[in-house]
């Protein structure tokens, strides 16, 4: 399979895959036993002499999990990434970035790449009966601070594409078999993941148990500036417990004087049971309007967005149950 230089739906998976289970000696242990995969194996000891690799996973309970993170995409493929998404790329993408959740009996592949993330971006922000959007049918402002500090001037910007990069995207969902016998490939099935809303809820009491941690990331997608008027990010995180794994994938964007929002998918599974929970939620607000409940004014207070997330008012939520069968 040739590599397009970034991870692709096609191409994305079956790859890290296929890197993935060459460490993988036995597939007939007990898959309650964590195998650590690719770098994970010489961060625990198991192979402690062996070279640093991109790439790093676990196997557990008939799970893959695994991601590869390396350096920011080179200008060339950046232009490949932008003619993939259809738009002017962010300044950094990390385009071979990716995590990935596959799960072995049915097939279902669960991941998150940059430039599935770019092809979500859109303005305005996504619409349905529970969205209540503030920031609709009008191009985004940047307020432009002038010397003076008590007057800013706002004006618009003469870009055509979405320039702040806002995406709903919540991961690629496929099935993949697996080929018996060498070498290892990974074919993409016609039948799709099943994907429903349900009334079920993320556990997070569940959660807050205190239990030990057996593999960990930290995976960047995207990031801007907003041509130095705010900043623009994508990535995700997955931490994997002997119970079951959580991912969170946020998108955040603040335009400074205007608007921030905050995009968020949570994703839980506890092992053994046939589905997890995916819960979106998007949050948005205007600066106008913290301003005008005392909040402060300066931007430098808005650069961490787990210090103010708690006053961003929820505009959407969508729950969905993804069936592993």
């Amino acid at each position: 399979m040739a590599s397009a230089g970034f991870s692709t739906l096609e191409n994305g998976a079956p790859e890290l895959l296929q890197i993935l289970y060459k460490t993988v000696d036995n597939e007939e242990i007990d898959s309650s036993v964590p195998i650590y995969l690719s770098d994970s194996r010489r961060k625990n000891n198991i192979e402690a002499k062996a070279e640093p690799v991109e790439h790093k996973g676990i196997r557990l309970h008939n799970w893959v999990i695994g991601s590869i993170k390396t350096h920011i995409t080179p200008i060339d493929t950046v232009h490949e990434i932008g003619k993939a998404a259809k738009l002017t790329p962010p300044e950094m993408v990390f385009g071979k970035n990716q995590l990935i959740l596959f799960h072995e009996p049915s097939g279902v592949c669960y991941n998150f790449l940059a430039v599935e993330a770019l092809k979500g971006t859109h303005f305005p922000p996504p619409v349905s009966d529970q969205a209540q959007d503030i920031v609709a049918n009008q191009q985004l402002k940047v307020a432009n601070a002038k010397h003076n500090i008590n007057k800013e001037e706002v004006k618009e910007l003469d870009i055509t594409y979405d320039w702040t990069y806002t995406t709903d995207y919540k991961g690629s969902l496929q099935r993949l078999t697996k080929a018996e016998g060498l070498p290892i490939m990974f074919t993409k099935r016609k039948e799709e993941p099943k994907v429903g809303p349900t009334i079920e809820r993320i556990d997070y009491e569940k959660l807050k148990e205190r239990e030990p941690i057996l593999w960990f990331d930290d995976v960047a997608l995207y990031e801007d500036e907003l041509h130095d008027h705010g900043t623009s990010a994508m990535y995700v995180k997955v931490r994997v417990m002997s119970s079951g794994f959580f991912v969170l994938s946020r998108y955040w964007m603040r335009l400074d004087h205007v608007v921030v929002r905050l995009h968020e998918t949570r994703t839980h599974h506890l092992f053994g049971t046939d589905h997890f929970i995916r819960e979106y939620t998007r949050k948005e607000e205007k600066f106008d309007t913290l301003f005008s409940k005392g909040h402060p004014k300066n931007m430098s207070n808005y650069t961490n967005i787990d210090t103010f997330q708690h006053l961003l008012p929820v505009r959407e939520a969508v729950f969905e149950k993804v069936l592993l069968q």
